[in-house]
């Protein structure tokens, strides 16, 4: 009588070790899936933060923008804004920090947009320092303006059109609005504010 045989012959163990190999696969794969997608939401989270701050920065640009009435100007003191499809200047004083420039910084700043690569880009200039607030792939991104908000230019002055120290004495606004495509198309309004903003107790008006 032949005696009873204990443990897996080679086949069965060949087969354990098949049917572990394949769960072990499942599971590394599962894990790698998820992996990838924890690091996709992650890239699309740290995208949309990205956004909103360079959304923030660039409204408080537009709400730090120097704004004078027409009739407010001097002559050989006063700067106009000056806005067109692809590049905007004007005098500024930062309201608070952003990529631009930091708190309370004064001088000329400029929004510009340029081609680069497949991109078109917003870059903002404040001095020596220069920072890129959005990149987008629409080829007629642009910025454009407007008095009232609701009829839009590619242009805009705030020069007094008969001439420094004539126009009307009264405060000016105007909206300025970068379309860049989803996400991208934002509009901020600029504002001379009270005339305690902007008159001076030389003026002769």
């Amino acid at each position: 009588m032949r005696a009873r045989r204990s443990g897996f012959s080679l086949i069965e163990a060949l087969v354990v070790l098949a049917i572990s190999g394949m769960a072990l696969a499942i599971v590394f794969s599962i894990g790698l899936k998820a992996g990838d997608a924890g690091f996709g939401l992650g890239r699309k989270a740290m995208s949309a933060a990205d956004l909103d701050v360079a959304v923030s920065d660039y409204r408080a640009v537009v709400r730090s923008i120097a704004l004078r009435p027409e009739r407010a100007f001097l002559a050989g003191v006063d700067t106009p804004v000056v806005g067109a499809a692809r590049r905007f200047e004007g005098e500024v004083v930062m309201e608070r920090a952003t990529q631009c420039a930091p708190a309370g910084w004064a001088g000329t700043l400029v929004l510009t947009v340029e081609p680069r690569g497949d991109e078109q880009i917003l870059i903002c200039t404040a001095g020596e320092r220069t920072a890129t607030l959005f990149a987008t792939r629409r080829r007629d991104a642009a910025l454009s303006y407007s008095v009232n908000g609701r009829d839009w230019n590619d242009s805009y002055t705030n020069a007094p059109p008969g001439g420094f120290g004539e126009g009307l004495l009264r405060s000016a606004r105007v909206f300025v609005r970068f379309s860049g495509g989803a996400g991208m198309d934002v509009i901020e309004v600029a504002s001379s504010g009270l005339p305690d903003n902007w008159a001076r107790p030389v003026d002769d008006f």
